[in-house]
């Protein structure tokens, strides 16, 4: 199921936020709960209506646990307000490898969710959201309704993103 690296694939993994100070920099907000992907160094896509720009980061340092970057080319306030709001992408090449047992949710979309109390499927992962106090599986049954899990200890039973799976224990 591993699905294959295209070195043109790009992954959303935040928006600009405000500017921060005079010099340039802004915050970024990112999708994701660790910024392990934002590094000196790296270059960003920055798009706004289909236009896309890109832009390394020169400098990277955290306000309130919050990322706040500075990019090549960005070099003022106005500079700055003019990006604010486009989405942050990156290739897919340069994702940093993620530790035992945690997985990227591009890599987990259209795995089967298997219920391990019967063996039986309840479908497929169509997308999580991770806008709640914890992740929720949003998984499409074979019926085409939607089905919310929580990815809580309490429901999650594995996953095995070679084979495609992901095991769950439903009440």
């Amino acid at each position: 199921m591993k699905k294959t690296d295209n070195t043109n694939e790009t992954v959303l993994i935040g928006k600009v936020g405000s500017p921060v100070g005079i010099k340039g920099e802004v915050r970024i907000t990112l999708y994701a709960q660790d910024s392990t992907n934002l590094k000196e160094g790296k270059v960003l896509l920055l798009e706004r209506a289909g236009k896309t720009t890109d832009a390394a980061i020169k400098r990277l340092r955290y306000q309130k646990d919050r990322p706040v970057v500075k990019l090549e080319g960005i070099d003022d306030r106005n500079a700055a307000e003019e990006i604010r709001g486009m989405d942050v992408s990156i290739y897919v090449s340069d994702l940093e490898e993620l530790p035992e047992g945690e997985h990227y949710v591009r890599d987990l979309i259209g795995c089967k969710v298997i219920d391990t109390a019967d063996g039986r499927e309840v479908g497929t992962l169509r997308d999580v959201i991770q806008n709640t106090a914890q992740s929720i599986l949003e998984v499409e049954t074979a019926g085409g309704k939607s089905v919310l899990i929580p990815a809580v200890d309490a429901f999650m039973r594995g996953i095995d993103e070679e084979a495609g799976i992901i095991e769950v224990e439903l009440i």
